[in-house]
């Protein structure tokens, strides 16, 4: 019987969890769903733009 209530309170905290996390998921893709469309401009295209440094070969924000 002792098991049979642990193993219920094993399930209870394990669907908890998971719903914690859906939870959490969905409001870290709002946050990003967000910053992405602030960081466009009024047309789609992004704000800024990168170009490579010929030296260095790395991408960099346009000026």
């Amino acid at each position: 019987m002792t098991e049979l209530l642990g193993f219920a309170a094993l399930a209870v905290g394990g669907y908890w969890v998971v719903n914690r996390m859906k939870k959490k998921m969905a409001e870290v893709e709002r946050r990003l769903s967000e910053a992405a469309a602030a960081a466009k401009g009024p047309n789609g295209e992004p704000v800024r733009t990168l170009k490579q440094d010929p030296e260095t070969g790395r991408y960099r924000p346009e000026q």
